[in-house]
C-alpha cells in the first residue's frame, strides 16, 4: 500500500512539474494554477504513503511473541536521516503546490493603453 501510494505520489508530482515548466515557460496562470493542485494532490499521497509506512513498521515491531517478531534487547529501533528527509521533502512539495497555486493570483496584469473604439461594460476612456 505505501509504495503504491509512493508511486502515484512521485508520477502526480512528477505530471506537476512537466505543466509548471509549461505555465512558466508560456506564462499561462492557468497552467501554473493546475501546477501547483498537483503538487498539493501529490503531497497529500506522500502523507498517506508516509503514515502507512510508519504504522506498518510499529504494527510488525509491536506483534506478539516479541521474541519472534521484535527486535533483539540490544537493538534499538529508529527512522534516522531517511524519513526526515521524506518528511522535508513533503513539506517542500506542499510550499510548492501553496506558492504555484497563488503566483497566478499575483502577477501583475498586462494593461494596453490604447484607445478603446467604444465603451464597454459601460466604461468610457
Amino acid at each position: 500500500m505505501t509504495a503504491g501510494f509512493m508511486g502515484m505520489a512521485v508520477a502526480i508530482i512528477l505530471f506537476g512539474w512537466i505543466i509548471g515548466v509549461l505555465g512558466c515557460c508560456w506564462d499561462r496562470g492557468l497552467m501554473q494554477y493546475v501546477a501547483g493542485l498537483l503538487f498539493l494532490m501529490g503531497g497529500t499521497f506522500c502523507i498517506i504513503s508516509l503514515c502507512t509506512c510508519v504504522a506498518g513498521i510499529n504494527f510488525e515491531l509491536s506483534r506478539y511473541p516479541r521474541f519472534l517478531y521484535g527486535l533483539p534487547d540490544d537493538i534499538s529501533h529508529g527512522y534516522g536521516w531517511s524519513m526526515f528527509c521524506a518528511w522535508g521533502g513533503l513539506g517542500l512539495t506542499l510550499i510548492s503546490g501553496f506558492f504555484c497555486t497563488l503566483a497566478p493570483s499575483v502577477q501583475p496584469v498586462l494593461r494596453t493603453n490604447c484607445p478603446k473604439s467604444r465603451p464597454e461594460n459601460g466604461t468610457v476612456c
